[in-house]
């Protein structure tokens, strides 16, 4: 029996927490491979979240409370995308990380105290088990990098997703192979 969507996002959360903790203490090249990581597992989140949640968040926690999950993912996502351009170990990196992770770890809190109780209570178990599967699907598709100039919205990682996603994993294969090679 697959989880409910709010434990499935939880995990997320807590390995994300995890994946900022050891960033923060990795040397760097170990740092710049832990932060790929991290950035393909916040934007196959995000955009599964997107797809599949804010709908339903928006009905049960509010419009103001979901668009304001999304105006922050966005930020997060340009943030990322300058980031990924950066040697890990430089000081830049490192001054931007910081804000990353104090955007990211607020985020997440506002998530988790704002909105998902209000869903878990405005949904039925059944259909928490059902968003549940429909996550893990949407995320398993989703790219795994950020696409800044693609609007955070379900319309839209639907029509782009699965093409950004096809580039990203080939992105993705090929720099294994440079590493490996």
């Amino acid at each position: 029996m697959p989880d409910q969507i709010i434990a499935e996002l939880r995990k997320d959360h807590d390995e994300v927490r995890s994946l900022l903790s050891q960033i923060d203490s990795a040397p760097g090249d170990q740092k710049k491979e832990l932060f790929a990581q991290l950035v393909g597992e916040l934007i196959r989140h995000e955009v599964a979240e997107e797809e599949i949640l804010r709908p339903v968040s928006k009905r049960d926690a509010g419009e103001d409370i979901a668009d304001a999950r999304t105006r922050e993912e966005s930020q997060a996502e340009e943030l990322l995308k300058e980031m990924e351009k950066l040697d890990a170990s430089g000081p830049e990196f490192t001054q931007k990380f910081a804000k990353l992770r104090t955007e990211v770890e607020r985020h997440a809190a506002a998530e988790e105290t704002e909105e998902f109780p209000k869903v878990e209570k405005g949904e039925s178990t059944d259909r928490l088990e059902r968003m549940g599967k429909a996550y893990l699907a949407a995320k398993a598709m989703a790219p795994t990098r950020p696409h800044p100039s693609t609007p955070n919205s379900a319309a839209a990682n639907l029509l782009v997703g699965p093409f950004a996603a096809v580039v990203d994993r080939a992105r993705d294969a090929v720099r294994k192979a440079v590493q490996e090679g």
